[in-house]
């Protein structure tokens, strides 16, 4: 059956296009000052004395990494020896986070469920919003055929069979610019703007340290530090310094 092309309406245009799309950019702006309202930075606590050494220790060790070519190579076997030996440093064991250590910090709890509430509340409103006045119409068509696969994708809230799929629906254009228009909320408000691919990744992995900013995990950071160093072959990067340095003042006397 060879499906005909549809004459649409222009006040299709003047009373859903237009008001749906300038919905959906109140709507983001609302959800955008609704988390950073209800996500109001804290005080800040002082570190902690382990946390502290913790990171010292590691930044110790990525320096030994990145300039064990000026020491030599006895001094480095000895502060790898020191680092990553049977007794290292690095060796430290560390008592495993559970589900119920992480849930049962309520400040990480409030700001997960503050985060997801003032991200998720306008969200579904403006969803009931569209779906009771603006459903059940044909917006446009793209410009290049489709499959009948694309048509659950397209033409949400109607049910035409002999429909060409190319045609998109109200209902589909409001869920293809609210992901859409996430870009440019980023250029408009940088590292400020809401990402909802990662809030809803965020909810399906359930929330995990939503809360607050992310924390070190010293048992993992400790074995990538010990796996790095454990690989780092020693070369001196002063073997020959002398040449070159007279070859360098030959330079600079010849010039």
């Amino acid at each position: 059956m060879v499906s005909q092309d549809l004459v649409l309406d222009r006040d299709v245009r003047d009373w859903v296009l237009i008001p749906l799309t300038v919905s959906v950019i109140l709507m983001k702006l609302l959800q955008q000052y609704a988390v950073k309202l209800m996500a109001a930075p804290k005080p800040s606590e002082p570190p902690k004395p382990e946390d502290v050494q913790q990171k010292n220790t590691l930044a110790r060790s990525g320096l030994l990494r990145a300039n064990h070519g000026f020491i030599s190579e006895a001094g480095f076997r000895q502060r790898r020896a020191y680092f990553a030996g049977k007794e290292g440093v690095l060796q430290q064991t560390f008592p495993a986070k559970g589900l119920n250590d992480m849930m049962g910090n309520p400040d990480a709890m409030q700001g997960m469920l503050k985060q997801q509430m003032g991200g998720l509340v306008p969200q579904m409103g403006m969803g009931a919003f569209v779906n009771y006045f603006f459903s059940g119409f044909i917006l446009g068509r793209v410009p290049f055929s489709l499959s009948p696969k694309f048509r659950p994708m397209l033409q949400r809230g109607i049910d035409l069979p002999a429909l060409d799929p190319s045609y998109f629906t109200s209902l589909s254009f409001y869920i293809m610019a609210l992901f859409g228009l996430g870009g440019v909320f980023r250029l408009m408000f940088a590292e400020d703007a809401i990402n909802d691919a990662a809030q809803m990744a965020q909810m399906q992995m359930g929330g995990m340290g939503g809360g607050g900013p992310p924390t070190l995990d010293p048992a993992k950071a400790y074995e990538a530090e010990r796996q790095a160093l454990d690989v780092v072959e020693y070369r001196s990067r002063l073997e020959n310094s002398e040449l070159r340095s007279l070859k360098l003042l030959r330079a600079q006397l010849a010039a």
